[in-house]
């Protein structure tokens, strides 16, 4: 049965007015400026990830729930701004978005040196992120005006390795500025990258325009939602990755108390989770930056990596020791960096030049809404069962999903390519 949205067009009549709608010309690789572009937003993420560390750490006294609600309050903008957030990518260019959204973003995080009230916190960060959901998708857009469709794995990877370079310093940061300075400076420091990050499109001359209208036309904040779901495969894959998200999001919330309050190690040891984790990812960026894996081949190893994290959580649930923890952590890494990847390569091949920003706002909304549903239920969750009769329960249930929706994705790319 054919599904017709709001406007009365089917889901085959808006994907070919999408395709018919692409008029990008070839790009020729820049590899300076691109790999420039992710060095900024590197630096900038190393600035959050020890802000994030130093907030989690200072506020996790309140308890489980609590930190579920900042971490929710930091994803959910990412769906609840997703239609304005991809208007406002496609409409403005990279000049005027990212300079605004840099510098608002870095006041609001400075104020955390003064906030202590939980409300107040919650937010203050649910405000931030709604800038980061503008971001996201305005470098996303940006990127492939500086990387052919032939070389986006590549830089893909090559973001990849550099964004986790930043989370493999960011907990030793973290843990030395928090242990000798206390919480207020990494908050200074995070509201610093900020800064810098506004400046890069300039520094690097490097812009996206925003649309070009004709009298009287409208560019529709929904049309991301829409091309998603017109397009039976990325609707199939979106659908099972978020599904997956929502069984296995339990371990970013689990995994500090099962070290800190199972295991009893020591905080230290929790920031070599982190470092750990941004190993692996560091080692999927770079075998990403190595290896060329076909078309044909990308739903196999999209679903190979999700059964493995699967059983990767039910290893973690039944771990007596620290280092354990810390190994599996480290493949939970690798293979969030290359499921990353290659899920941003097969949107961003399938999108129209002028629709990227939508499209890509509407990829985050859409995959975070099993994120947030996820962290919504771990914190009382962990509270009545424990932590490791949760992450048993969250590993078992990602394999029973991946079990169910793998087949619909499957079916969906080999009528994609008899097509």
């Amino acid at each position: 049965m054919e599904v017709h949205f709001l406007d009365g067009m089917s889901n085959d009549m808006i994907f070919q007015a999408f395709k018919v709608s692409d008029m990008s010309e070839k790009v020729v690789t820049q590899w300076g400026k691109a790999r420039a572009v992710a060095g900024f937003r590197a630096f900038s993420l190393l600035g959050s990830e020890i802000s994030v560390f130093a907030l989690v750490l200072r506020e996790r006294g309140h308890g489980a729930g609590f930190v579920s609600i900042l971490m929710v309050a930091g994803t959910i903008s990412l769906v609840a701004m997703a239609p304005l957030a991809g208007w406002i990518t496609d409409r403005f260019s990279t000049q005027q978005v990212i300079p605004f959204t840099s510098v608002l973003q870095g006041s609001l995080i400075f104020s955390l040196v003064f906030q202590h009230n939980m409300v107040a916190i919650t937010f203050t960060i649910f405000i931030s992120s709604s800038c980061g959901a503008i971001e996201n998708p305005a470098f996303m857009a940006l990127m492939p005006t500086l990387v052919s469709t032939e070389d986006y794995t590549k830089q893909s990877g090559f973001s990849q390795s550099i964004y986790a370079l930043a989370g493999f310093l960011a907990p030793a940061i973290g843990g030395i500025l928090v242990s000798q300075t206390g919480y207020k400076i990494p908050f200074l420091l995070d509201a610093i990258t900020f800064l810098i990050l506004g400046s890069a499109p300039f520094f690097l001359r490097v812009n996206r325009r925003g649309a070009s209208l004709n009298p009287g036309e409208k560019i529709r904040a929904t049309d991301g939602f829409k091309y998603i779901f017109s397009d039976a495969y990325l609707r199939s894959l979106a659908i099972l990755i978020s599904g997956f998200l929502f069984a296995a999001g339990t371990v970013s919330v689990a995994n500090i108390f099962l070290l800190t309050n199972v295991l009893h190690a020591s905080v230290f040891v929790y920031g070599l989770a982190g470092t750990s984790d941004a190993i692996g990812m560091i080692v999927g960026g770079l075998l990403l930056m190595k290896i060329t894996i076909p078309d044909q081949a990308q739903t196999k190893v999209i679903t190979f990596l999700l059964v493995s994290f699967s059983a990767c959580i039910l290893l973690l649930s039944a771990t007596q020791r620290p280092y354990e923890v810390l190994i599996l952590v480290f493949l939970f890494g690798i293979s969030s960096s290359v499921l990353t990847s290659l899920v941003a390569t097969i949107f961003i091949k399938s999108s129209p030049a002028d629709m990227r920003g939508r499209i890509g706002s509407a990829l985050n909304a859409f995959l975070n809404l099993g994120m947030i549903a996820s962290l919504l239920i771990t914190g009382p969750l962990l509270d009545w069962l424990g932590t490791r009769k949760v992450l048993a329960v969250a590993g078992v249930g990602a394999l029973l999903l991946v079990a169910l929706l793998s087949p619909a994705t499957f079916k969906a790319k080999a009528v994609q390519r008899s097509s």
